[in-house]
């Protein structure tokens, strides 16, 4: 099916000076001038899981600009933690979806796939990792590259990461030498021990809570994380109990004097407590822990694009922002860092940045976001 990038519309009411009354109702329509038809397609894509041992299928769709002539560039969008369908659905809002049809009425072909064991793609996501979600975007790559009846230019395919989204993108920008360039929206380049600190102290006190117990919170996770270094998991071992065994003394320890609203305030409740071990069981959970997308983005080669919220309460941008310049500086990247005034984790114009918000709020992402993407991607 055809489409064209949606033109703004707007109402103007007349109202005349005189006897007569009447209201005149002009339409004005502001066309985006660099808009262009797009179409779509719905794709299948193959490949190996090697979590569970079998072939898999990833099911998308590829958005692609019509009635132009010669190779066009792409760009694969990758979503963020959790299982995601291919329009990173959530709280009422399609992103990918709009930064798909955004993108291509601007003359990119974009893919966006449903992630493995979400809608009709199939594959292990219970016992997968964030590596294993970087090999599925490879799968995309490929698949990019080999069309024949789209033609893309296989030396300008770029790849936008959201959220963990980014650190895919910096592990397969890592690995490949054929990615052309790598965009974030909302990054970390931090370990995930200290993402999570970074971002508990920043929603709990956006929550309005005490400096006292966010401390509190932040010491025992901080006793939580070295545990988990020496846990030994092995084969067979009833991995929750486990756990929640080894998590129970730091979480009494840690609530002690407090009252049960003040436990319950800070997250060091046993039902907390219980809900941290199943987390950690998961082998997802324990590569988070483990894993510096720094580490990946010093090995790329190609150019890159942070993008930061500044009230983004789930990746705090500034201090993120910061360490990515550094490096990109250290290795001689190619790289622009960008810091959007009032722009929360999902791109959206909002209040104060909490979670809460999302689904009160307009379009996610903003224009200024995706404006921001477009001329990155046109100037490279």
């Amino acid at each position: 099916m055809e489409m064209m990038a949606k033109a703004r519309k707007g109402l103007s009411g007349i109202v005349p000076q005189g006897g007569l009354l009447f209201i005149l109702l002009c339409l004005t329509v502001v066309l985006d001038v660099n808009a262009q038809a797009f179409a779509e397609k719905e794709v299948v894509i193959t490949g190996v899981d090697k979590v569970g041992h079998d072939t898999m299928q990833l099911t998308g769709t590829l958005t692609y600009p019509t009635g132009v002539s010669g190779k066009v560039p792409a760009v694969i969008l990758i979503t963020g933690s959790g299982a995601q369908n291919r329009d990173e659905e959530i709280m009422g809002h399609r992103p990918f979806k709009v930064i798909a049809e955004y993108l291509s009425a601007r003359g990119y072909a974009v893919l966006r796939c449903d992630d493995r064991g979400v809608g009709g793609s199939t594959g292990d996501i219970v016992h997968a990792t964030v590596l294993d979600f970087a090999t599925d975007v490879e799968y995309q790559l490929d698949y990019l590259k080999s069309m024949v009846e789209i033609s893309i230019d296989p030396r300008r395919i770029f790849l936008f990461g959201h959220s963990e989204g980014a650190t895919v993108a910096a592990i397969v920008a890592s690995r490949r030498s054929d990615v052309a360039g790598v965009a974030m929206l909302g990054g970390a380049a931090v370990d995930g021990k200290t993402l999570l600190l970074q971002q508990n102290r920043t929603i709990f006190r956006l929550q309005g809570l005490a400096d006292s117990l966010v401390e509190r919170r932040l010491a025992c996770m901080r006793e939580l994380f070295n545990v988990c270094d020496t846990l030994t998991l092995g084969e067979g071992v009833d991995t929750v109990k486990t756990i929640n065994l080894a998590f129970r003394p730091l979480f009494k320890k840690h609530s002690q004097g407090l009252n049960k609203e003040q436990k319950q305030q800070c997250g060091l409740t046993n039902v907390e407590c219980y809900g941290w071990a199943v987390t950690v069981a998961t082998p997802w959970m324990r590569m988070f822990l483990a894993l510096n997308p720094a580490d990946y983005i010093t090995k790329m080669r190609c150019p890159l694009l942070a993008l930061g919220g500044e009230k983004d309460c789930q990746v705090p941008a500034e201090e993120n922002l910061r360490i990515i310049s550094a490096i990109c500086k250290q290795n001689n990247l190619p790289y622009n860092v960008i810091l959007l005034t009032g722009i929360n984790h999902l791109g959206q114009v909002c209040n104060t940045g909490a979670v809460d918000e999302y689904a009160t709020l307009g379009q996610a992402p903003d224009d200024k976001v995706l404006e921001s993407l477009v001329n990155w991607l046109d100037a490279h």
